[in-house]
């Protein structure tokens, strides 16, 4: 009698261990999915940005909204060198 409490006791902790590790996989299963879900958004996010930032709508911006001009051609000046 006392082997079949211990195989018993002995089976009701493989099963323990069994079903806790099927909770860590199910959970490293939906931690794998948020990650993905973030990533996903991040590089939704950074083409966002890079659209936001491009030079066009900028210089866009700059001529609708404020009134700015290109410049017809660009101005060089050249600065003398300080000896010491």
């Amino acid at each position: 009698m006392v082997w079949i409490a211990l195989v018993a006791a002995l089976l009701a902790g493989i099963v323990a261990l069994n079903v806790g590790a099927l909770r860590l996989n199910m959970q490293a299963e939906e931690l794998e999915r948020q990650g993905d879900d973030l990533s996903a958004k991040r590089d939704a996010l950074d083409a966002e940005l890079s659209r936001a930032a491009a030079a066009g709508r900028i210089e866009a911006i700059a001529v609708r909204r404020y009134g700015l001009v290109r410049p017809e051609q660009p101005t060089y000046i050249r600065l003398a060198r300080v000896e010491e």
